[in-house]
């Protein structure tokens, strides 16, 4: 069970910081506590705010709340992967510093941690071990990967900002926020294995500021399972058929939808066509406002069904063997999910540009040459990988 963007049972939206009194930035920059004794020191700007936001729900830590610490990749995933808790990522550098997994975590509510490790983590950890195995998982399980995979990639985030320095500064909304994001919007993750590998867990492509402005595509690795996670507003649109986002009388609608599933995503090509994809299309708050139509593909309250690639076909999920993954060669493993990822953050950024219009997207849109020259780098470097062969650049339908 999702939970469509309605937020946990038990999370109320809470306060927040107005105005500070001040006019340079027109809002007042959020500031995450960093935990594990990892020293980080903040610009003046966000160093002023007085109070820390909580990770998982965005409200205020407020001096009469208690408050523990929220690890993006929990502690169970340490442990699943080896009792790695002491180890590093080269992919997780911070002016040179390496910080401990252990030590990758940020402030939150102590109620939020609670509850959301009754409703998120705890039934994804039986479901992710399982995919890890190599065993067999049911519909009802990748829903709940996906819900967790929703919350990793909105809290990786903040991670990266705090860890920086709060370098960059975002006017966030709600939904910028785990708590309100998880099922928000259309989501899919693509899984395979590699050959081998120096380090038992791994995190990367969060550190861009590409995917920071955009958290929408993320790549991560427990041993040798590898998953790129997506999600983004109307991502699967054209994958199954529902329609295009639009405004009519001042108000959001879909209009165009044929309910007809197309032969993968539609909007891009894959570069991981040979890992598992499996996607759910997700409209609860569409249905709610009345924009979203029926279809087939998605419950009567909006939450989609799960679906997974067979034979270039969608087909609906009842349980899926991860015993069968796909195993690449790490180099190029790891290259293509970059590149997918990447390819990905370039897509969404572009959609949300038309859908909004200039200005208000245009400080999303700054990373996208840093994101364009990544994506040329790695086609070169895959190309290199496979002697000489190389990707064509556009990977557009």
């Amino acid at each position: 069970m999702s939970f469509g963007g309605d937020g946990l049972p038990g999370i109320e939206p809470g306060a927040q910081i107005i105005s500070d009194g001040s006019e340079d930035l027109g809002f007042v920059p959020r500031k995450f506590l960093p935990g594990g004794r990892f020293k980080v020191e903040d610009g003046a700007r966000v160093a002023a705010v007085p109070l820390h936001t909580c990770v998982l729900c965005g409200s205020l830590i407020l001096p009469n709340h208690s408050s523990n610490f929220e690890h993006p990749f929990p502690r169970w995933v340490h442990r699943l992967a080896g009792d790695v808790g002491e180890h590093r990522s080269s992919f997780l550098q911070f002016d040179g510093e390496i910080p401990t997994w252990r030590q990758l975590e940020l402030a939150a509510h102590e109620t939020c941690n609670a509850l959301f490790a009754k409703y998120i983590e705890d039934p994804a950890r039986s479901a992710i071990k399982t995919m890890v195995d190599g065993g067999r998982v049911t519909s009802q399980q990748i829903d709940a990967v996906l819900d967790w995979l929703d919350k990793l990639r909105t809290s990786a985030a903040h991670l990266a900002t705090a860890f920086k320095g709060h370098g960059l500064m975002l006017n966030y909304s709600p939904w910028h926020f785990p708590n309100w994001r998880i099922g928000l919007l259309d989501r899919a993750a693509m899984f395979f294995r590699i050959d081998e590998y120096r380090d038992p867990l791994d995190l990367w492509e969060c550190m861009f500021e590409g995917f920071q402005t955009t958290p929408g595509a993320l790549c991560l690795r427990i041993k040798d399972l590898v998953i790129v996670t997506i999600s983004g507003n109307f991502l699967l649109s054209q994958a199954f058929g529902l329609g295009e986002a639009s405004v009519i009388n001042g108000g959001p609608a879909i209009i165009g939808g044929t309910g007809v599933c197309a032969a993968g995503f539609g909007s891009r090509r894959t570069r991981l066509e040979a890992s598992l994809i499996v996607a759910q299309p997700m409209r609860r708050q569409y249905v709610k406002m009345g924009s979203q139509p029926a279809a087939p593909q998605l419950t009567e309250a909006g939450d989609g069904h799960v679906y997974h690639i067979e034979k270039g076909r969608w087909r609906r999920t009842k349980s899926l063997d991860y015993s069968q993954l796909p195993n690449l060669k790490m180099e190029i493993g790891y290259a293509l999910a970059g590149l997918e990822t990447v390819e990905w953050l370039i897509l969404q950024k572009e959609e949300d540009h038309r859908r909004r219009g200039s200005p208000a997207v245009n400080f999303s849109l700054r990373s996208m040459n840093e994101l364009w020259e990544t994506k040329i780098d790695l086609i070169d470097y895959i190309a290199d990988l496979r002697g000489g062969l190389k990707l064509q650049r556009n990977d557009r339908s």
